[in-house]
């Protein structure tokens, strides 16, 4: 089961965030959570870092990236 956040931009468009997606901070404004002592599900780093993400129009969420090969591993609360 794939978790996202979907913001709604217009009508017709959002912005999602995936599980497994390649995380593009330049397109979310992201502010440090904390770190996770857990393995990477794709690269198998121990460590993934938390991030409260934020788009331009003040819509946010939490979600869990690993430092080095910066994908998506959680969406959390």
């Amino acid at each position: 089961m794939r978790r996202a956040i979907s913001v709604p931009l217009h009508e017709e468009l959002s912005i999602t965030i995936s599980v497994g997606e390649d995380f593009k901070a330049i397109v979310w404004k992201a502010q440090y959570d904390m770190d996770f002592n857990t393995e990477c599900l794709f690269c198998f780093s121990e460590k993934i870092t938390g991030y409260r993400v934020e788009d331009e129009f003040g819509q946010a969420g939490k979600v869990a990236v690993c430092p080095h090969c910066e994908k998506v591993n959680a969406i959390y609360a």
